[in-house]
């Protein structure tokens, strides 16, 4: 499934994000561009990682509601999210 900045979705629960959540799909915030300096391009609200046993596909998500990551270092605003667990809303 194909995201696009703006689009709504559910935020399954699974390991990274144990209470899942609500939000908005768009572009990562400048800082986190920042934090990543040149090791990400962020052209699309999609990014994609190749690994040598898996490709993981991920979109940034802006909570509704600051939510808990499985670190328990939050709550958090947004933060990215592998597609495999998002439902459109």
């Amino acid at each position: 499934m194909k995201f696009k900045d703006g689009d709504r979705i559910k935020v399954k629960p699974h390991f990274w994000w144990p209470n899942g959540g609500v939000g908005v799909v768009s572009l990562p915030p400048k800082f986190v561009k920042e934090a990543l300096g040149c090791e990400v391009d962020f052209n699309s609200v999609q990014q994609t990682v190749v690994g040598k046993e898996i490709v993981i596909t991920s979109v940034w998500v802006n909570f509704d509601e600051p939510a808990m990551d499985y670190s328990d270092d939050g709550p958090y605003v947004g933060g990215e999210v592998s597609i495999e667990y998002l439902e459109p809303i």
